[in-house]
C-alpha cells in the first residue's frame, strides 16, 4: 500500500493487479466544502437578496453533501443554492465536480446556463455545442444553431433563446432546473430584442411563481442589473397592488406601457392588459358622453317578440364575430333543450347576441331564429345585434358584451349572465340556474381571491371573464354604463395590443361596484361547484368542446325549430 500525493492509496500485491483507492470525499469536494463553510461563517451581506434560499439552505445542503460525499449528483443541487446566495465562482465549482458522476446532455446544458450567467459566454457556447452533439447526435442540430453559437460568443445571452429554438424544431427540450439561476442576471449591452423579450418573459413568469418578500428581492436586483424596464415596472405594480397599494400600482403600471411602447418589448399574454388599464383617477374622470369609439351606435337590432309581452326571467349576453359564429350552433341548441323542458311556462330566457360583420349566412341564420321563437313559444327570445366595429381584433370582439349591455338593460329590467360564446349549457342549467339566483347576488370567476374578497396572487386582470352573473337588476344600468364607457376610453388602436381589456373592464367594475359592499353581497366563485356553462377548459380545449357530446351545425339547430 502506497499513498500518492493527489490523496488516493495504491494497492499493490505479488500475484495482484495494482488497485488505485480514490479518497472519498476527494480533496476537490473538501475544498469545496471548506469554502462553503468560510462563506457561512462569514455571514450574510445581503439577506434582502435572497430570492428562493438562504445562507441556512447553503450550510444545509452542504452538510448533505459531505454526509453522503459518494452522491456526487448532490452538488448540482448545492450549485444552485450557491448561485441564489450571489456565489457564482462556487456554483461553478460545484457543478463541475457534480458533471465528473454525470456528464449527459443535460448537466452539460446546466454547466453552459451557468457559464453564462457568470460572463463566460465562449465557455458556454463550447458547452452547449457538447450537449446539443450528446442530446441530438443526429440531424446535424449544432449546425441549425450556428447563429445563436456566434452571438453566444460574442456576448449575447442567447441561451434565453435555446427552449424556444428547440420547440420551433420540435426536439425534446432540456431539463429546466437551472434554467431558474438566469432569472435575475444582467443583460448586456450587445443583447439583441429578442434575448431581451425573451429575458422579460422569463422574468414576469418567475416573478408569478415567488411570494411577497422573494418576489421584493427579485425585483431589486434585477434593478441594480438592468435598470429601468418594462417587466421590472409591471412585476412592480403588481407588488403594490396585491398590497393594496392601488396608486402606487396604477403609477407603475402606466411607467411599464410607456416602456413597454418605447423600447417595442411585449409584456407576455395575460400581462398585456397593461395596454389597456385605465387607473382608478382615469375611470373617475371620463367625461360624459363619452363618444362611440368602437362605432357600436351603427348597429342594427332585431328582436323576437315574447308571448303577450312578457318579461324575462335572465338575460343571456354573448358577443362574436364571423369566426367565432362556429361556436353558436352548439350553444343555441343545447339552450333551445333547456328552454323546452322549463317546468314553469311563465319562466322565459332572453338571449342577447352581438355579432361583429356577421356573413350574409349567418344574418340569415339567425332571422330565421327569431322568427321560429316568434311564432312559437319555446320559452325562449333572441336579440340581435349586429353591425362593423371600428377596429375589429381579438380584443374588441370579446368586449362586445359589455358594449351592447347598455342597451340590454335599458331593453329588459332583468338579472344577467355575461359569457363566452364558445361553450354551451348542461341539461340542469335551469336547477343550477335556480341555486345561483337563490343564493347569490353576483358570481364571478375569481380564482385570483379568497373568499374575504382579497387577491391573493396574480395581476389585476387576474379574473376570468368567461362567465360572469349580475344579480341586483336595479344596478345593472349603472354597471352597464361604467362598462361601455371603460371599453370606448381604454381601446387604443395605437397600442400594439388590446388583448385582455375585457378582463380590465370587468375586474374595475367588479372594484367599484362590488368590493365596498363584499361583506353586504353574496358572492358566488364561479369556479366552484358544477359549472352553469360547459366551457373549453372543461373538457381539454377548443375543438374537443366542438365535438363534446356530438357536433352540431345550423342544420340541427334548423331542424329542433322545425320538429313538431
Amino acid at each position: 500500500m502506497q499513498a500518492q500525493e493527489d490523496g488516493s492509496v495504491l494497492l499493490a500485491g505479488e500475484n495482484t493487479s495494482p488497485l488505485r483507492l480514490e479518497p472519498c470525499p476527494s480533496p476537490e469536494v473538501v475544498a469545496l466544502l471548506e469554502d462553503v463553510r468560510n462563506v457561512v461563517r462569514r455571514g450574510d451581506q445581503a439577506p434582502w437578496a435572497r430570492i428562493r434560499d438562504s445562507f441556512a439552505s447553503l450550510q444545509s445542503e452542504a452538510f448533505k453533501v459531505a454526509l453522503y460525499p459518494e452522491d456526487l449528483s448532490r452538488l448540482r443541487y448545492l450549485a444552485l443554492i450557491c448561485v441564489d446566495c450571489g456565489e457564482l465562482a462556487l456554483a461553478e465549482r460545484a457543478l463541475e465536480l457534480a458533471r465528473q458522476a454525470d456528464d449527459g446532455a443535460d448537466m452539460l446544458y446546466f454547466s453552459a446556463l451557468l457559464a453564462m450567467r457568470c460572463g463566460h459566454h465562449v465557455r458556454a457556447a463550447e458547452l452547449l455545442h457538447a450537449a446539443l452533439l450528446k442530446r441530438f447526435p443526429q440531424g446535424n442540430i449544432p449546425q441549425r444553431m450556428q447563429d445563436l453559437d456566434a452571438r453566444l460568443r460574442q456576448g449575447e445571452n442567447v441561451l434565453f433563446l435555446v427552449p424556444q429554438r428547440l420547440q420551433h424544431l420540435r426536439l425534446t427540450p432540456f431539463d429546466e432546473l437551472f434554467e431558474r439561476v438566469l432569472t435575475p442576471m444582467p443583460l448586456s449591452e450587445c443583447d439583441g430584442r429578442d434575448v431581451r423579450q425573451a429575458y422579460g418573459h422569463c422574468f414576469e413568469e418567475t416573478s408569478v411563481r415567488l411570494g411577497e418578500k422573494p418576489r421584493q428581492a427579485l425585483l431589486e436586483l434585477d434593478r441594480r442589473f438592468n435598470g429601468d424596464s418594462y417587466w421590472n415596472t409591471l412585476c412592480s405594480g403588481h407588488q403594490f397592488w396585491l398590497a393594496g397599494n392601488v396608486n402606487a400600482a396604477d403609477s407603475q403600471y402606466a411607467a411599464a406601457k410607456a416602456l413597454s411602447i418605447r423600447t417595442g418589448l411585449m409584456p407576455i399574454h395575460y400581462n398585456c392588459g397593461v395596454l389597456s388599464w385605465l387607473s382608478g383617477n382615469a375611470c373617475e374622470g371620463m367625461e360624459q358622453p363619452v363618444p362611440d369609439r368602437l362605432g357600436m351606435g351603427e348597429w342594427h337590432w332585431e328582436a323576437s317578440v315574447a308571448p303577450a309581452a312578457q318579461c324575462p326571467a335572465l338575460c343571456l349576453v354573448f358577443g362574436c364575430d364571423a369566426g367565432y359564429f362556429r361556436f353558436l350552433p352548439k350553444l343555441l341548441l343545447s339552450l333551445l333543450r333547456v328552454c323546452a323542458s322549463r317546468p314553469d311556462s311563465a319562466f322565459r330566457i332572453r338571449l342577447c347576441l352581438g355579432i361583429d360583420t356577421p356573413t350574409p349566412e349567418q344574418l340569415a341564420f339567425m332571422r330565421e331564429l327569431i322568427n321560429a321563437v316568434s311564432q312559437r313559444d319555446f320559452g325562449l327570445d333572441v336579440t340581435l345585434a349586429h353591425g362593423r366595429l371600428t377596429w375589429r381584433d381579438a380584443a374588441t370582439y370579446t368586449a362586445i358584451r359589455y358594449l351592447m349591455l347598455r342597451e340590454v338593460v335599458r331593453r329588459y329590467s332583468c338579472p344577467v349572465i355575461t359569457a363566452d360564446c364558445d361553450g354551451y349549457f348542461p341539461d340542469d342549467f335551469l336547477t343550477l340556474f335556480d341555486d345561483l339566483r337563490n343564493t347569490a347576488d353576483y358570481g364571478f370567476r375569481l380564482y385570483a381571491y379568497n373568499h374575504e374578497g382579497r387577491q391573493t396572487f396574480g395581476e389585476p386582470r387576474g379574473f376570468g371573464a368567461g362567465i360572469s352573473w349580475f344579480g341586483e337588476a336595479d344596478r345593472l344600468p349603472e354597471i352597464a354604463a361604467f362598462l361601455h364607457d371603460y371599453l370606448q376610453v381604454a381601446y387604443d388602436p395605437a397600442n400594439p395590443t388590446n388583448w385582455c381589456i375585457d378582463q380590465c373592464v370587468l375586474v374595475q367594475s367588479f372594484r367599484r361596484f362590488v368590493v365596498p359592499r363584499w361583506s353586504d353581497l353574496r358572492i358566488r366563485f364561479m369556479d366552484e361547484g358544477t359549472p352553469l356553462m360547459v366551457m373549453p377548459h372543461h373538457v381539454g380545449g377548443k375543438d374537443e368542446l366542438l365535438r363534446q357530446d356530438g357536433t352540431v351545425s345550423m342544420q340541427d339547430v334548423r331542424a329542433f325549430l322545425s320538429r313538431p
